[in-house]
């Protein structure tokens, strides 16, 4: 289970689904792309969701690297 979660929907770029940020308190914030649609959006934070579960965050490589291994 995650704790310390926190999301927000936010109008951005056509190309950016989500995004997550680790914050210094040890919770994490998802930002979702306002302008998808519900079915996209829920996509979205399962995908974000996934890389708080994997630790992606803690890792010492490249963000194309991680989301290579997130989508195999």
């Amino acid at each position: 289970m995650i704790l310390g979660v926190n999301t927000l929907l936010l109008d951005l770029p056509g190309t950016i689904r989500a995004y997550t940020v680790a914050n210094t308190d040890l919770s994490y914030t998802i930002v979702i792309n306002a302008r998808l649609n519900h079915e996209r959006q829920i996509e979205a934070y399962r995908h974000e969701l996934k890389h708080i579960e994997n630790g992606d965050y803690d890792r010492k490589c490249s963000a194309d690297l991680i989301e290579c291994f997130a989508h195999k």
